[in-house]
């Protein structure tokens, strides 16, 4: 039996509303299998009405707003990873003369007190 438009464009409508959760839980291998499934989807949409187009256009652009926001909350968190794992190699001070000195672990400039 062949879809209907309807049944075509709800089926994508419950694929971005699944893609949502999976972004929201943090479950981005399950992207990959969305984005397959979607871009077959999206294939079959030819002739179907504007506003149901429209309709699929707004959550798509929910999600791409989620995922951006996803994304961006990794970087953030690599770089505050970065920023830890250079602090623990040791950091750069200033001299009594202002130049700068490089302390650094285990290089002997840096004395613990007890």
């Amino acid at each position: 039996m062949a879809q209907t438009e309807e049944d075509k464009t709800t089926a994508l409508i419950d694929l971005l509303r699944l893609e949502r959760d999976a972004i929201r839980a943090g479950d981005f291998s399950a992207l990959i299998e969305i984005a397959d499934r979607k871009e077959a989807l999206i294939a079959d949409l030819a002739g179907s009405s504007p506003a149901r187009l429209d309709e699929l256009r707004v959550i798509a652009a929910d999600n791409q707003r989620l995922l951006a926001a996803a994304l961006e909350g990794v970087r953030a968190a690599q770089r505050r990873l970065n920023a830890i794992l250079s602090a623990s190699k040791g950091f750069n001070a200033y001299d009594k003369s202002g130049q700068v000195k490089p302390i650094r672990r285990g290089d002997g400039s840096l004395e613990h007190r007890v």
